[in-house]
C-alpha cells in the first residue's frame, strides 16, 4: 500500500526533528522502506517564529533533491502554532500551506485549554478560503473532558489528523482517544509526527495493525487518498459526515445539545490501574 506522510519533522536543525543531515537521510531510507511516496515536513511555526517565516523551510531544496534518490516526493507546508493575530500575518501564511496553494493549513493548539478564540481562529482561515487541519486532536485535553469540544472543530471546517504514534499504545487517554476517533470514523487521515530515525516509524506500525480492523479502501482513504488530495488542493469531504456520530455533531451544529457530556469508553477505562505489586489501584 503507498502511503503519503503530511505531519512529520525531517528538516534538519530547524526544530526538534533530526539534528544533521544524516539522520535525514537515514529517515529517508526509512520511508522509503515503508512505501512512502509524499512526505511534507512539517517545521514548527511558533510565535517567535514568524520574524523569519523563510528560516522554517531552510534546507528544503536539498531535501527534495536527497529524497527524490528514493522516489520520494517532497511537498512543502509546516505546524502553525494557532495564535489570534494570524489573519494580520496572512502575507505569510500562505507560504505554511500544503504545497503553498492556500488550501489547508496544519495547526495546533494549546494541549491543556482550549483557547477562546479558537472557534474565531477557524472562523477566519474558512473566510479566507483555507481548511484548517487539526494536528493530533487526540493530545487535547479539551477534547478528552467535553466531546463538544471536539464538535465545535468539525463544526466550523476542520478536518482531523490522528497522529500514529499515539496508537502504538492502547493504555493511556491519548491512545484511547485517538483509537475512539479512528473507530467512530473521525479521523480524516493518519500521519507520523516522527522527529527522528533512532525510534520506530509510527505510520508504517499503524497501518499493520489497522489492516485486521479497518477494511483496505478505509485504510488507503486515511493513509494516501485524503493526504494526496490535499497536497493537490482538492476538496475532501469531513470523515464525520459519513460517520456514526453524524446526528450528534449535525444536532450541535444546529444548537441541539445534550443537557450533559456523554462519557464515552475510553473515560472508564483509566479508573484503575494494576500496580508492580499485582494490586489494583485508581489511576
Amino acid at each position: 500500500m503507498l502511503l503519503a506522510d503530511l505531519h512529520i519533522h525531517l528538516l534538519p536543525g530547524v526544530d526538534d526533528g533530526p539534528t544533521d543531515w544524516e539522520k535525514t537521510n537515514q529517515m529517508l531510507k526509512i520511508l522509503a522502506e515503508n512505501n512512502v511516496k509524499v512526505v511534507a515536513p512539517t517545521p514548527h511555526v511558533w510565535e517567535q517564529n514568524w520574524q523569519d517565516i523563510e528560516g522554517r523551510h531552510k534546507g528544503l531544496t536539498e531535501l527534495m533533491g536527497m529524497a527524490e534518490q528514493y522516489g520520494i516526493k517532497i511537498i512543502s507546508a509546516a505546524e502553525v502554532w494557532a495564535i489570534p493575530d494570524l489573519p494580520e500575518r496572512w502575507d505569510k501564511v500562505l507560504s505554511l500551506t500544503y504545497a503553498k496553494v492556500g488550501k489547508y493549513l496544519l495547526v495546533e493548539f494549546d494541549f491543556t485549554e482550549m483557547p477562546l478564540y479558537t472557534e474565531w481562529f477557524l472562523f477566519q482561515l474558512r473566510l479566507r478560503g483555507v481548511t484548517p487541519i487539526i494536528a493530533h486532536p487526540e493530545r487535547y485535553l479539551w477534547v478528552h473532558g467535553d466531546e463538544r469540544n471536539l464538535f465545535r472543530l468539525l463544526a466550523n471546517g476542520a478536518l482531523l489528523q490522528v497522529s500514529a504514534d499515539t496508537l502504538m499504545h492502547t493504555d493511556t487517554p491519548m491512545s484511547k482517544m485517538a483509537w475512539w476517533l479512528l473507530q467512530n470514523g473521525l479521523a480524516d487521515f493518519l500521519a507520523s509526527d516522527w522527529h527522528n530515525p533512532d525510534s520506530p516509524y509510527p505510520l508504517a506500525f499503524a497501518v499493520q495493525k489497522l489492516k485486521s480492523i479497518l477494511s483496505e479502501s478505509d485504510l488507503e482513504r486515511l493513509v494516501w487518498t485524503v493526504p494526496v488530495k490535499i497536497v493537490l488542493g482538492q476538496n475532501v469531504q469531513p470523515a464525520w459526515h459519513r460517520s456514526p456520530l453524524r446526528p450528534e455533531v449535525q444536532a450541535f451544529i444546529s444548537g441541539v445539545e445534550h443537557p450533559t457530556p456523554k462519557r464515552r469508553w475510553w473515560q472508564f477505562l483509566t479508573f484503575w490501574k494494576r500496580k508492580g505489586d499485582g494490586k489494583w489501584r485508581r489511576w
